[in-house]
């Protein structure tokens, strides 16, 4: 597993530049290549911005996509091979909302009408919940099939459904780039790796290598 601290353009919320699964990587330009990225990795921009992890969220059956796509960002997924659905929503900010890996999603309220679809989409288990109270499960969390690292203010009971939900062995609560408690927008997470801000303290690797990263 390697864990990196990596800046986009200077801007330590990496988490809103890049989309990440076992299978596939989403980025823009100007994002690094880093040598440990599968195969399929797509450079794209998404709703004509470089907020790639803002505006998807996937895992590795289905990259979702949101209404705003452009034809050509569109082409360019269909390019690589990576299977994609675009989401019947006005929500736009998949990643904000949609807290993923290959075993479940927890999705915002706000998917309620969607909740079929991105199921059938994604090949797993879907619930809705919150974490910290917010509606925003996505930002507020950061996930691998072995653990997550959820907002600081998650309570037990929240916790304890993300981690039923995606089938998790572990789950704490933190921090992420120094204290903020928005782990999703500034880090992502696959079973191989994880890259997050450059302000992220030794204490908050710490805890995201305990919670999601396999011991022999």
């Amino acid at each position: 597993m390697e864990i990196e601290k990596y800046n986009y353009q200077g801007d330590t919320n990496v988490g809103f530049y890049a989309t990440v699964s076992n299978s596939y990587v989403i980025i823009p330009r100007q994002f690094e290549e880093k040598e440990y990225f599968p195969e399929r990795t797509v450079r794209t921009r998404i709703a004509g911005t470089n907020l790639v992890g803002l505006f998807t969220a996937g895992n590795s059956n289905c990259l979702l996509l949101p209404e705003s796509v452009k034809e050509r960002e569109v082409e360019k997924i269909e390019e690589s091979g990576i299977n994609y659905h675009i989401l019947d929503s006005i929500e736009n900010a998949l990643g904000n909302i949609i807290l993923v890996n290959d075993r479940g999603a927890v999705i915002s309220p706000e998917l309620e009408e969607q909740k079929k679809e991105i199921a059938e989409a994604l090949e797993v288990e879907v619930e809705i919940g919150e974490i910290g109270s917010i509606e925003n499960p996505g930002v507020c969390g950061v996930v691998n099939s072995k653990g997550a690292v959820i907002h600081r203010d998650a309570s037990t009971e929240e916790a304890e459904h993300v981690k039923e939900v995606l089938q998790l062995e572990d789950i704490n609560i933190g921090t992420i780039n120094m204290g903020s408690p928005y782990i999703g927008s500034g880090s992502v997470a696959s079973d191989d790796f994880i890259l997050v801000g450059h302000d992220t303290t030794g204490p908050e690797i710490g805890r995201l290598d305990r919670v999601t990263v396999e011991r022999d």
